[in-house]
């Protein structure tokens, strides 16, 4: 990947995070994004290589054609980014939503491979299912004939 879309996924994969949000906030260089985009790339097949890559100029193009703005993505607000991205994930085109879900996806897997992030997340902590107590079991019962056989 050139610098320059090296750039452009920085941008777009620390905007799936919303600053401030009561959920889950990062501090800024936490998650080493590049490294999972990288990792996704290079581990994955070439159709998804593709995919991230065009997904990346696809987003980093978007204010073009989706507000008709001359702008790229990096140069909006952290607030305008993560709208957007929003407004793509519902985008009327099947192909645009899902370019979007596969960064998200990358983001997500950034994220969570990030051990103070998983931390704070308490991702890792058991389940409240899992430790409640499992039900008993039904006695088995017999069958009952619903028709008695004439000889």
């Amino acid at each position: 990947m050139t610098r320059w879309e090296q750039a452009w996924a920085e941008a777009v994969l620390t905007a799936f995070t919303v600053e401030g949000s009561p959920g889950l906030n990062v501090d800024h260089g936490e998650v080493d994004y590049l490294s999972a985009l990288e990792r996704m790339r290079e581990r994955g097949t070439a159709v998804a290589a593709l995919g991230l890559r065009a997904g990346i100029w696809m987003v980093a193009m978007a204010p073009l054609w989706l507000f008709g703005r001359f702008v790229l993505f990096g140069t909006l607000k952290r607030v305008e980014r993560t709208e957007l991205l929003s407004r793509l994930l519902t985008h009327k085109s099947f192909a645009v939503r899902e370019l979007t879900l596969l960064l998200k996806l990358t983001a997500a897997m950034a994220l969570l491979g990030t051990a103070s992030v998983r931390a704070r997340s308490h991702y890792d902590a058991p389940s409240f299912v899992a430790l409640a107590p499992k039900p008993k079991a039904q006695p088995e019962l017999e069958p009952v004939p619903l028709l008695k056989v004439l000889p």
